[in-house]
C-alpha cells in the first residue's frame, strides 16, 4: 500500500509539474534559453579565467560578444527578411502559375470539381455582401511582438550574466538541491562534470548546424536564388529541430526557387542541393562528432520534441533536443536518477 501511495504521489507531481510548465512558459522558457546560453558560454568564461581574468569580467566580455554578434546578425537579415515579406503574395503567384504548368491534369481535376460543386449548388437570388474587416499589416504584429517580448529578451540576457558570473557559487548553491551525497567537493565536481558535457554538446551542434547554415547559404548563391543570406540563416535554425526543421527549410527553399527562377530544373536544384547537405549532416558530420555525445534513441528525441513544442511552442520546439541531451546528462551523472538515463540511452 505504501508503495502504491507512494507511487501515486509521483504521478500527481509528475502532471502537476507538466501543468506548471505549461501554465508558467512565460517565466520558465526564458529561464531554460539562459540555463542554455550559460552552458554553451561558460567555456569562454573558464578559458579567460585561466588568464585570470574574474568571472564577473568574463562574463560581461562574452556576453558583449554574444549581444554584437546576435544584433549585427539580426541587422544583416532585417532587410532581406523585409523584402521577402513584401514580395511572399508575389512568390505565392508565381509558384501557383508554374505548378499550373507543370501538373495540368491536377488543374483540369480541379477545375471539373468546381464546376460539379457550382452545378449542385443551387442559385439563389438573394445577394451577400461580404464585408472585410481591415486586419493590421504583418510588420505592425511582428512590431507588437518584439515589444512584448522584450522584457523576456532582457531576462534572459541578464540572467545569463549573473549565471556566468556566479561561477562555483551556484555550483554550491545548487548542490544543496542534488540528492545524494551532500559533500561539497563531489557537488563542485559533479556540476562541473556535467556542465563541461553539455557545454561541449551544445557548442558542437551549434557548429554543425552553423555550417548547415552557410553551405546552404552558398549553395542558394551559386543557384541564384535571391536572399541567399536569409536562407542559410533559416536553415540553420531550423536545423535545430529534428525531423520538421529540414522538411520546411526544403519547402521554403523549393518555393523561393521556383519563384525566381525560371527554369524549373535549375530551381529543384535548390532544394536537392540543401537535402544532400542535410542527409551529409545527418548521416557523416553528426554521428562523427557527436556520435558518443549524443547517446538519446529516436523515441526519445521525437517525444521530447512533441512535449516541449505542445508546452512551449515554436520555441520548445528548437530547444526540444538540447533540453532533452541536458536532462539525459545530468540523470547519467546522478546515482539516484541513473534509471531515467537508461530509459534515455539509445
Amino acid at each position: 500500500d505504501s508503495a502504491a501511495v507512494a507511487w501515486a504521489a509521483r504521478v500527481i507531481m509528475l502532471v502537476l509539474s507538466v501543468a506548471a510548465m505549461r501554465l508558467a512558459r512565460g517565466v520558465l522558457l526564458p529561464v531554460a534559453i539562459a540555463l542554455l546560453l550559460t552552458l554553451l558560454l561558460s567555456s569562454p568564461v573558464r578559458w579567460l579565467r585561466k588568464w585570470r581574468i574574474p568571472e564577473r569580467i568574463g562574463a560581461a566580455l562574452v556576453v558583449s560578444a554574444m549581444l554584437v554578434v546576435v544584433l549585427s546578425a539580426g541587422a544583416m537579415l532585417l532587410s532581406p527578411a523585409i523584402d521577402w515579406v513584401n514580395a511572399a503574395p508575389a512568390t505565392v503567384q508565381k509558384v501557383e502559375r508554374k505548378l499550373r504548368l507543370i501538373s495540368k491534369p491536377l488543374a483540369a481535376l480541379q477545375q471539373s470539381a468546381e464546376r460539379m460543386e457550382r452545378v449542385a449548388v443551387a442559385p439563389t437570388d438573394t445577394k451577400v455582401s461580404q464585408v472585410q474587416l481591415a486586419t493590421p499589416s504583418i510588420f505592425a504584429r511582428l512590431s507588437v511582438q518584439i515589444v512584448a517580448a522584450a522584457p523576456a529578451l532582457l531576462s534572459v540576457v541578464f540572467l545569463t550574466y549573473f549565471l556566468l558570473a556566479s561561477g562555483p557559487l551556484f555550483r554550491r548553491k545548487l548542490g544543496a538541491f542534488l540528492p545524494g551525497r551532500r559533500d561539497v567537493k563531489h557537488v563542485e565536481h559533479l556540476l562541473s562534470t556535467i556542465e563541461i558535457a553539455t557545454s561541449r554538446f551544445l557548442a558542437t551542434t551549434s557548429a554543425i548546424n552553423l555550417g548547415v547554415g552557410v553551405l546552404t547559404g552558398l549553395a542558394l548563391w551559386a543557384v541564384g536564388v535571391p536572399n541567399a543570406l536569409l536562407g542559410g540563416a533559416l536553415a540553420a535554425v531550423l536545423n535545430f529541430i529534428p525531423y520538421a526543421g529540414p522538411l520546411v527549410t526544403a519547402a521554403v527553399i523549393a518555393l523561393a526557387g521556383l519563384a525566381n527562377i525560371d527554369d524549373t530544373g535549375r530551381a529543384l536544384t535548390a532544394p536537392a542541393l540543401f537535402i544532400l547537405i542535410h542527409l551529409s549532416e545527418s548521416n557523416v558530420v553528426t554521428p562523427m562528432l557527436l556520435g558518443r555525445r549524443l547517446p538519446l534513441n529516436t523515441v526519445t528525441i521525437f517525444l521530447g520534441l512533441i512535449f516541449f513544442s505542445w508546452v512551449w511552442g515554436i520555441p520548445g520546439a528548437v530547444l526540444a533536443v538540447p533540453l532533452t541531451v541536458v536532462c539525459k546528462i545530468v540523470c547519467d551523472h546522478i546515482p539516484p536518477l541513473n534509471r531515467f538515463g537508461v530509459l534515455l540511452d539509445s
